[in-house]
């Protein structure tokens, strides 16, 4: 993966806002509440996580299954595998 746009990547991560997130969510037809979409943006704000390495992966994966549940966290992985692969 480019360097440039995992960096990217982590700076938008860490700026998220919960609305931005639930407005994403809703766009793409994830099945969110307001209050999910809050939780987890507060959980990676300023978290540095690197979701294109093995660590920052579980640990977004942490913070999905405990927010949205395991099937919802399996559904979005496989989503974000098909985007990384476009990048």
């Amino acid at each position: 993966m480019n360097p440039f746009i995992e960096q990217l990547v982590i700076q938008r991560m860490n700026q998220l806002t919960p609305g931005e997130l639930y407005q994403y969510a809703s766009q793409y037809n994830i099945p969110v509440t307001k209050q999910q979409a809050s939780n987890i943006a507060m959980r990676v704000q300023n978290k540095n996580i690197n979701p294109f390495k093995p660590d920052g992966q579980q640990t977004l994966r942490k913070i999905l299954n405990e927010e949205i549940g395991t099937e919802l966290t399996e559904i979005l992985e496989k989503q974000f595998e098909h985007l990384a692969k476009g990048l």
